[in-house]
């Protein structure tokens, strides 16, 4: 799995592509989310456009990135998500936990 960075900011922008299961995405992401926080980027965005799917690994990892970068002292967002990707996290009541907005724009600007 391929994921860009950008910065915005004082925000970063995490740009997964492909999936996000066992064994392909979750290790990546958790990777990259501890690369950031280990450069003290902590307002982190993760753009969701181009992820095409996201099995149980990978919505674990969501709740594991996030517990990550707030016991860090910061917080992570989760923006543009595909149908099939807002129907797994409203199934598994990740909406409650997560927070998930419509564009970056709107994620980055939750920041302020």
């Amino acid at each position: 799995m391929k994921i860009s960075v950008d910065q915005t900011g004082k925000v970063t922008i995490l740009r997964p592509q492909g999936a996000v299961r066992v064994g392909e995405g979750d290790v990546a992401l958790r990777n990259v989310v501890k690369e950031q926080l280990d450069q003290g980027r902590k307002l982190i965005v993760l753009d969701m456009e181009s992820v095409s799917f996201l099995d149980s690994a990978g919505l674990g990892e969501l709740v594991a990135a996030l517990k990550r970068v707030r016991e860090a002292g910061g917080d992570l967002k989760i923006a543009h998500v595909s149908q099939r990707v807002s129907d797994a996290l409203h199934v598994t009541q990740l909406t409650r936990v997560l927070d998930v907005y419509k564009d970056v724009t709107e994620a980055i600007a939750s920041f302020l």
